[in-house]
C-alpha cells in the first residue's frame, strides 16, 4: 500500500511552460483526500520550493536543494541542512566564477548571484519566488566571507564548454550531479535526494517501501532507488527508466497526474 508520493519539481510536476497543471493539483488533492501523503523533493532553493508546495496542494515537509535541506513548508523552518564543508566551498567558487557559466549559488538561507547570472537569469529563469530572494553581488566569495556564509549548493547552466567539471569532481567532500543534459549540480558528499526522503518519510511515519518517487532525470536516481515504488516519466532519461517499475507520460501529457492515479489504484 503507498503512504506518501514523492515528485521531483522540473521535468516531472512542472509542465514544459514551467506550470502546475490543474489535472495535476486534481490528482495530488485526490491523494491527500484518501489519506496519501504528496511531498515535493526538489534542486531548488527553499522559497521557490514552498511556493510550489503550496500552489501544488502538497503535504508541509519538504525537500530542497537536491537533498541539502529539509524545510517545513507551514513555517519556512530549516529543519535539517547539509552544507559542503572547508575549504572545498570556497574552492568550488573559485572554480565556478568568472567563467560565464549561470551560477546559482546557495549560501546557507540566502540565494547569492553574480551579476552575469543575474542578467542571464531573468531571460531563462523568470520565477519571482527565486529573484525576490536573491542577493545580486559583484563579488559572492568576498559576500559570504563577510557575512560568515556556508556553500549550501550550487547550480550551473548555459554555457557547458566552460564548466569545470573534472577539477570539481577532484574536490573532497563534494558530489557532482545534474538535474538535465545541460547543466551541473554540486552538494556535499552524502546529499541525495534519497537519504533526506529516507528522514522524511521518517518523520510522517511511512515506511520507504510503502512510498513512491516520480522523476526524471538523473539526480532523482537516489530518491528512485529509495521507494518501494519508483516511477519514471515518460520524458525522463534512460537511468531513470531503467531502474523504474513503471513509465508514465511525459510532463507535457499529465504524466504526473497519471502517475499519482495509478499509485492510488494500488491501494
Amino acid at each position: 500500500m503507498i503512504k506518501l508520493i514523492a515528485l521531483d519539481l522540473d521535468g516531472t510536476l512542472l509542465d514544459p511552460s514551467g506550470r502546475i497543471t490543474p489535472g495535476a493539483k486534481e490528482a495530488i488533492a485526490q491523494a491527500r483526500e484518501k489519506g496519501v501523503r504528496v511531498v515535493l523533493n526538489t534542486g531548488r532553493p527553499i522559497p521557490e520550493a514552498i511556493w510550489f508546495a503550496r500552489e501544488a496542494g502538497c503535504d508541509n515537509l519538504i525537500s530542497c536543494l537536491g537533498g541539502a535541506a529539509l524545510v517545513d513548508g507551514s513555517t519556512g523552518m530549516v529543519l535539517r541542512r547539509r552544507d559542503i564543508p572547508e575549504p572545498s566551498d570556497r574552492q568550488v567558487l573559485e572554480l565556478c566564477l568568472g567563467r560565464r557559466i549561470e551560477l546559482m549559488i546557495f549560501a546557507g538561507d540566502q540565494i547569492l548571484l553574480d551579476p552575469f547570472s543575474k542578467d542571464s537569469l531573468l531571460r531563462t529563469y523568470p520565477y519571482p519566488a527565486f529573484h525576490d530572494n536573491a542577493v545580486v553581488t559583484e563579488d559572492p566569495l568576498a559576500y559570504m566571507e563577510e557575512h560568515g556564509l556556508p556553500l549550501t549548493k550550487i547550480h550551473g547552466d548555459w554555457n557547458p564548454s566552460a564548466y569545470p567539471l573534472e577539477a570539481l569532481k577532484a574536490l573532497p567532500g563534494v558530489e557532482l550531479t545534474c538535474s538535465n543534459d545541460h547543466d551541473f549540480e554540486v552538494v556535499a558528499a552524502g546529499v541525495d535526494k534519497g537519504k533526506t526522503l529516507a528522514l522524511l518519510a521518517m518523520m510522517y511515519g511511512v515506511l520507504l517501501q510503502d512510498c513512491a518517487a516520480v522523476g526524471d532525470s538523473d539526480n532523482d536516481l537516489p530518491m528512485l532507488k529509495a521507494v518501494g515504488t519508483p516511477i519514471a516519466m515518460g520524458n525522463a532519461s534512460a537511468a531513470i527508466k531503467e531502474i523504474a517499475c513503471r513509465t508514465a507520460p511525459a510532463n507535457g501529457e499529465e504524466g504526473v497526474a497519471a502517475a499519482i492515479l495509478s499509485c492510488l489504484e494500488l491501494n
